[in-house]
């Protein structure tokens, strides 16, 4: 059985913006702050992101109407693996959640330490998106 972890944070700011800036990979390097040290534009409409883990190829799915920013990633430790994403209307904001479905050959303790990096980098989208 996968293991999945939803993670989810409320952004006091509009959820149309806090998609658009999720949804510009140009961005990440200001909010992935454990996951992405630059994003560049690549082949077939992937993002070549460097990382801790080397050069991951990542490409957004999204839908503004319906929220939807999920990321497929392809990384070279890891493997091919899709993190379902969502922002949507809360009663003071945006709501940004995000799934993790730990990939086969990746083990417990290095996956549930990702989760926790992530909930640090959802801490910084948290404040940048509020700050401006």
């Amino acid at each position: 059985m996968a293991n999945t972890v939803t993670k989810t944070i409320n952004i006091q700011a509009s959820p149309e913006r806090v998609w658009e800036f999720i949804n510009d990979l140009s961005n990440w390097p200001q909010w992935a702050i454990h996951n992405v040290f630059s994003a560049t534009p690549g082949p077939d409409g992937y993002w070549l992101m460097e990382g801790p883990r080397g050069t991951q190829h990542v490409k957004m799915v999204s839908n503004k109407e319906l929220g939807i920013l999920d990321q497929e990633f392809n990384d070279p430790v890891e493997g091919n693996w899709l993190v379902p994403c969502r922002v949507v209307a809360g009663s003071e904001g945006a709501h940004f959640m995000m799934s993790f479905t730990k990939p086969a050959v990746m083990p417990d303790e290095p996956f549930y330490k990702a989760v926790e990096l992530i909930e640090q980098e959802m801490s910084k989208l948290k404040e940048l998106m509020e700050k401006s």
